[in-house]
């Protein structure tokens, strides 16, 4: 499954780390694509294995609370070994 979430402000470098690092410690994620500047994170999972509602939980731990989520079409495959 694939989602993208939206964020209120731009992301920075460290922003990066702290969501790629929060993401792909969840069970099941595939990939996760994200830019610096950008508002924007895409995150390909295995559903079977963790859920949307999981990856929002990992990103409101991560202090990413205002994050919105949208259902998203195709992904890169990322950096979680996927």
């Amino acid at each position: 499954m694939q989602h993208d979430f939206q964020f209120s402000a731009p992301l920075a470098f460290g922003d990066i780390e702290r969501l790629t690092g929060a993401l792909c410690a969840l069970p099941g994620v595939r990939g996760v694509d994200l830019a610096p500047g950008g508002r924007q994170m895409h995150v390909e999972f295995d559903e079977d294995a963790t859920s949307t509602e999981a990856i929002t939980a990992a990103l409101a731990g991560a202090g990413y609370a205002e994050a919105r989520g949208e259902r998203a079409g195709g992904c890169c495959g990322g950096c979680c070994g996927g």
